[in-house]
This record gives structure tokens, sequence and C-alpha cells, in this order.
């Protein structure tokens, strides 16, 4: 089994910030300490004293008249006075200094280079550097770095301990919206969707969490919309199967006939069930984006003339008119023709139910932006503001108080997922004459 290291984000970062620090100081401590050092080099190497020079030309000259590097050596050891010199060897090793503690040391090429060069007659070359350069430079260099050294700690010290205090304060700030939209992640994963962050802030974070309260109010309403289907598909089901049921069992123990206007009525509920589960199976497709679309060019004048032929006897039962007004030169739609049949016939349904006697259904098109818009208008009393925005919910019916038989509210629903799906556009107002229009645009070839 596998175990992941839990650190927060707080602490990452606090982390991340010490890092920075740190090593923001041990960088600055290098750079200083190796910008000292060449510093005091150059210093030493360019600033000899009148004396130093004298010492430097007698020790060359004294050299070059004996020839004898052992008198030299000599010379400057029984001296009165200490001769503010180092002589070193070709291996870099002093061999006399005013100090005896520092013969025998060996110098880097750094402090070799300082020196004044004596080439020997066996080729050997040998050095000689002023004592203070290399002694004078070691104590005041020691001095001041250490003094350098220790400040850049100390500062270093107090950053980091700033840094941590600012950090703390400073993450504090940026993770409270973090903590709080992560305690309504949890409630919303355990179903609770009207929890909301509730922290605005103008940064990346205030944005994270307006996005999650609309999320968070999308799934709330999702949510709301599954409870109210179900409760919906429930009630719809539930009135033709208790009919349907009460009716069998009446025939099943003899209480009804079996006479002809029975067994319709039963067949009519049977037919309102089966087209409410098919309706609600063209739904789920549409959601699923499984929905087949076959496009084709196709002529909205035909389809016009086959519908109104197939309405033809419901219109003359309705004593209702049917006014056309499709100009013959309209151009050719790319559409699922079948589908499209569906969506119209649906309007049409919706505006003779909603027609009085002796009414008229309009149908109208023209062609325009490279669209066929077409609207099918009645002259009904219209749309109220409600309905006008609720039309195309599913389940939705503008008259509460209308039978179950005219329908479960899911028409202009499916009316509206066949037009979205063939690129096309739906919507509702209420036409100048009073009635209810509802207007379809589709896509020219």
């Amino acid at each position: 089994m596998r175990h992941s290291h839990r650190m927060s984000v707080q602490a990452k970062l606090l982390l991340t910030f010490v890092l920075i620090v740190a090593v923001t100081s041990v960088a600055g401590y290098l750079f200083i300490n190796q910008s000292v050092k060449q510093a005091f080099s150059e210093f030493t190497a360019n600033t000899y004293t009148p004396q130093e020079k004298a010492v430097l030309q007698l020790v060359r000259g004294f050299y070059e008249q004996t020839g004898n590097l052992q008198a030299v050596i000599a010379f400057l050891e029984r001296g009165r006075r200490e001769v503010p010199v180092l002589l070193v060897d070709p291996e870099g090793i002093v061999i006399y200094a005013p100090d005896p503690r520092y013969r025998g040391r060996h110098l880097s090429d750094d402090q070799l280079k300082e020196g004044e060069t004596v080439p020997l007659i066996n080729g050997e070359t040998w050095t000689v550097i002023p004592s203070r350069i290399v002694l004078g430079q070691e104590i005041i260099e020691k001095g001041f770095l250490w003094t350098t050294r220790r400040s850049l700690w100390l500062a270093g010290l107090v950053a980091i301990a700033a840094a941590i205090a600012l950090s703390a304060i400073l993450l504090r700030q940026i993770t409270r919206p973090l903590r709080r939209l992560d305690a309504a992640t949890r409630k919303i994963a355990r179903g609770e969707f009207s929890e909301r962050v509730g922290t605005y802030t103008s940064d990346e974070i205030g944005h994270l969490a307006r996005s999650f309260d609309e999320m968070a109010e999308s799934l709330e309403r999702a949510e709301q919309t599954k409870r109210q289907m179900i409760a919906d598909v429930s009630h719809e089901l539930r009135t033709p199967l208790t009919a349907v049921r009460s009716a069998l069992e009446g025939l099943r123990d003899g209480l009804i006939d079996a006479t002809p206007a029975t067994l319709a009525s039963l067949h009519d509920k049977i037919l309102l069930t089966t087209r409410l589960v098919r309706d609600l199976h063209q739904l789920a497709l549409v959601d699923a984006g499984h929905l087949s679309i076959r496009r084709s060019a196709c002529r909205i004048d035909e389809i016009i003339d086959t519908i109104a032929e197939t309405i033809g006897a419901q219109l003359e039962d309705s004593r209702i008119r049917l006014d056309r007004q499709i100009p013959p030169n309209l151009p050719s739609a790319d559409i699922d023709r079948q589908r499209i049949e569906q969506v119209f016939l649906n309007l049409l349904a919706n505006a003779i139910r909603h027609t009085p006697e002796d009414g008229t259904v309009s149908i109208s098109a023209s062609a325009m932006n490279d669209e066929i818009h077409l609207s099918f208008c009645d002259s009904g009393p219209g749309l109220s503001d409600a309905d006008l925005l609720h039309v195309f919910d599913r389940f939705y019916r503008s008259d509460k108080a209308r039978p179950s038989d005219g329908g479960a509210g899911l028409g202009l629903s499916i009316a509206k997922a066949l037009v979205d799906a063939q690129g096309g556009r739906i919507w509702a107002d209420n036409g100048s004459s009073g009635g209810a229009c509802f207007h379809v645009a589709l896509p020219t070839v």
C-alpha cells in the first residue's frame, strides 16, 4: 500500500520562501567574500610604497652583484632590522620572512603573482614579495571578512525570520479562501448543493471562487430539475396507468362491461403512456448526444403541404382556418426532414390547441441571412411573461388545469432540442394580434 506524503499548500509556499531567502543569503555571502578577496589583492598589488620598491630593487641588485642566492639570504638574516620582504623558492615555499612563523609556508599562485621574480643562473625562478602584501593582507582580510561574514549571517537570519513572519501572514490570507473552497467542495460532494464560497476578490483565487459558486448553482438547478422531472414523470405515468389498472380490475371482477367504448378508452390511455415514454427516450438521446440527424436539401413548402394534409381533418373538426404564406422561391434548407416535420407538427398542434373555434392558425416563411425564418402563430390568448420564460422547459404547461390527455409538456422541449441539434434557432413571442407566435430559423444549403 502506497502512502503519499501530504504537505499543505501553505507549508510548501512557506518552505519555498525560506529556501529562496537562504539561497540568496548564501549566494550573497559567496559573492561578497570573493569580491573582498579580489579587492584586497588588487589593492595590495598596486600600492607598493617607495620603501618596498627600494627593498625589492636592493635584493635584486645584491643578487646580480654576488650571483649567490645564499649570500642574499645571509644578508637579509644578519641585518640589524628586519627586511620587510618574503623570499620564496620555485616551489612556492617561504625561505625568508621577517616573522619566523611564516618561514616554510606555501604561498598560493595568486600571492606569488604579486611579487617580483628573480631568475637564477641555473634557470630557477625565485620570488621576492613585500611582507606587508602577504602578512598584512591576511590579517586585515581575515578581520574584515570575519566581520562581513558575521554581518551577512546575521542579516540572513533576520531576513529568514522576517520572511517566515511575513509569509505566514500573507499565506494565511491566500489560503483562507482555499480552505473555504475545500470545505465547500466536500459539502458539494455530499450533495449539499446550496453551499457557496462567497469569496469575490479580483485575483485568480477570487475568479476560482466565482467559478465554483457558478458551478454549485448550476448543480443545484440540475438537481432541482432532476427531482422535478422525476416527480413529473411519476405523475404523468401514474395517471394513465391508474386508469388502466382500475378498468382492468373492473373487467376482471365483472364490474365493467367490455364495451367498445371501454376498450377504446383503455387504448387511448396506453397510447398516451407510450407517447410519453417515446418522448422521454428522445430527450434522453438528445441529452446524451446520440440523436441521429441525417441532413439533406429539403423544400420547406413541400414539408408544409405534407403537414397540412396530415392535420387537415383536425383543423376541419376544430373549425380552425390555416393561413399559409410560403413564397415558392424559398431556398432549400439543410435539415433532417423527418425531424423538422416532427417540430412543425408539435408547433401546429400547440397552436391548434390554444386557438378557439373559428380562429386562424397562420404559417409564414421568409429567407434572410442564409437562414429560412418560419413563424407559427395562433389567434389564442397569447403567452404570459412566465410562459415566455419557461415555455420550452420540460413538463412546463401554461394551463395547469388542462387534463393529462392534452400532453405531458414535452412537445415544445423536444421541438427546441431537434432544432438546436440541426444548427437552427427557435423562440417565442406574442404576435401583433395578441396570439402566441413560435419562430424557427433553419440554415439554408
